[in-house]
């Protein structure tokens, strides 16, 4: 079998899924914070059924029973000009 790719935004595989559950990082939470999954712009929304499976499969448990990451907006608005490197002060 060639690359699975399961989060499109962030280019991640199920090799990289399953290699961070290897690793001990066999929540949904840590999987995101392993391999950035669910962090795209689509913040999960085409990853996340792909990957709670994995999840499920690699570690016996019941794919019901996962909840996926809870989204973290940022702490303060932030303009997206500061995003893509421009001034970081207020215009």
């Amino acid at each position: 079998m060639g690359k699975v790719v399961l989060c499109l935004c962030h280019d991640v595989t199920r090799e990289d899924v399953e290699r961070a559950i290897a690793l001990g990082y066999d929540h949904p939470e840590t999987v995101k914070r392993f391999t950035a999954a669910f962090m795209g712009p689509c913040q999960g929304k085409a990853c996340r059924e792909a990957i709670l499976a994995v999840v499920a499969e690699r570690t016996g448990r019941d794919p019901a029973s996962l909840e996926p990451p809870r989204a973290r907006p940022p702490a303060f608005p932030v303009r997206l000009g500061q995003l893509a490197g421009g001034p970081a002060a207020d215009a």
